[in-house]
């Protein structure tokens, strides 16, 4: 009983600690993408402490959460459709035996993310990204790959350095 109250008190701590963050980037100007790569590790260290399907409530629960919060709702429905959801798909993918297909998995779900969102962005809710007006939209595409796998590499590098230096000392 008191190793469920433990965990149901962290999740609920990285819980408030996710939804601070979600509207202070919604306050402060310029700086979306940061935190949302920020957010993201959130639900990283859920699935490290607590496995996959506590992270799936956890990310479920910041949802609605989140819908309840002052803000643009389409921002935060493109957040989770990408960096909300990353540490599940980035476990699942990960379980994978070969690195090439991991990486092939990865970049085609990342594709199919960016695109999707695209699509909603511009035929269904009406707006067209801003950058996607200054610039060819096959140049944003590739400097988004990029962008992507960076990312990718740094995630993995923080989940390693919680597992190493910060899970020790979170029991």
């Amino acid at each position: 009983m008191r190793e469920k109250t433990k965990k149901l008190a962290r999740s609920a701590i990285l819980l408030a600690i996710m939804m601070i963050l979600l509207y202070i980037s919604t306050i402060i100007p310029g700086y979306k993408l940061a935190f949302y790569l920020l957010i993201s590790l959130i639900p990283g260290i859920v699935v490290i402490e607590y496995g996959i399907k506590q992270c799936i409530i956890f990310i479920v629960a910041s949802f609605i959460l989140s819908l309840v919060m002052p803000g643009d709702k389409m921002t935060l429905l493109l957040f989770y459709s990408f960096f909300g959801i990353y540490a599940v798909i980035k476990y699942l993918i990960e379980k994978i035996k070969s690195k090439v297909i991991i990486l092939i998995v990865k970049l085609v779900y990342f594709i199919g993310i960016f695109f999707l969102n695209m699509y909603f962005a511009t035929k269904i809710a009406g707006i067209l990204p801003e950058i996607m007006l200054k610039y060819n939209m096959w140049l944003v595409f590739a400097a988004a790959i990029i962008v992507f796998v960076i990312y990718d590499i740094m995630y993995t590098s923080f989940s390693q350095f919680y597992l190493n230096k910060i899970k020790k000392h979170v029991d």
